[in-house]
């Protein structure tokens, strides 16, 4: 059960790295290769509006291992093409979390803290859809979660982020999601989530026309997402999610998100 559990926690969004209080196997690898497209039509507060609707394809990987059974390292890698900046490198991260808590071993809650380093591209951040703030990025993140399992396999899952974040410019950013997840037989797993970021920067006006990344503005969002999992066995999974922006402020509105994942554990021990 506690394989199924590491396979189905790591199912971050938009190529973010994995935040569930849950880890793996100790020493096996998970791998996951994604693809997302997202599409809008606007900006809050942007000037000047908009005329064409905005695109943006992301591709990316990443790999992580649990060692020991209370830590979890993950490095992550992404490629981005949008409508005004051409393909290219998006961004790199590194990832270390520490497990406090663990709800599958008898304590009450599962609970962990984790340390983000993110490398960003200067080329892909004058992109409106790319997120990160400068070209180095620091967060730090909790997650406190619970299950409840049945003889064989847990069958509701549900957990709580919370993480504050700073680059080497600009202003500081906040994060908070929520998520809760059904699980079928260990066969097929079903989403639903909320997602939030906050940055505290002073300026309001997002000026699109010369647009040089989010580092000094106020933007705020909130995304909610639903997603669907199938297990092929030892073959891997694969996840399909889809998300809407419910609510902008100085930040693209209404994007409507696409996002596939393919995910594969294996050891070499």
């Amino acid at each position: 059960m506690k394989k199924v559990a590491c396979i189905l926690a790591l199912s971050q969004l938009c190529f973010a790295l994995e935040e569930a209080p849950w880890f793996g196997n100790v020493f096996e690898f998970n791998f996951q290769a994604n693809y997302e497209y997202n599409f809008f039509n606007k900006v809050d507060r942007g000037q000047p509006q908009l005329h064409h609707t905005y695109h943006t394809n992301v591709f990316g990987a990443s790999l992580d291992l649990t060692a020991p059974d209370t830590w979890n390292w993950e490095v992550e890698v992404e490629f981005a093409n949008t409508t005004n900046v051409s393909t290219g490198y998006r961004s790199a991260a590194l990832q270390v979390r520490k497990l406090w808590l663990d709800d599958v071993a008898c304590d009450p809650v599962s609970f962990s803290t984790g340390f983000v380093y993110r490398d960003a591209s200067t080329h892909l951040r004058k992109a409106l859809s790319t997120p990160y703030h400068a070209r180095a990025n620091f967060e730090i993140n909790a997650a406190i979660g619970k299950e409840w399992s049945r003889c064989y396999y847990w069958f509701f899952r549900t957990y709580a982020l919370a993480a504050i974040g700073q680059g080497t410019k600009g202003s500081p950013w906040l994060r908070g999601d929520l998520y809760f997840w059904w699980n079928v037989e260990d066969r097929h797993q079903f989403y639903l989530y909320g997602r939030s970021c906050f940055g505290l920067g002073s300026r309001k006006e997002v000026h699109t026309d010369r647009f040089r990344g989010w580092a000094h503005i106020g933007h705020q969002s909130i995304d909610l997402g639903i997603s669907y999992r199938y297990f092929f066995q030892c073959y891997g999974n694969l996840r399909f999610d889809y998300l809407y922006r419910v609510y902008a402020r100085s930040y693209p509105e209404q994007v409507n998100f696409f996002q596939f994942t393919y995910e594969l554990p294996f050891s070499c021990f």
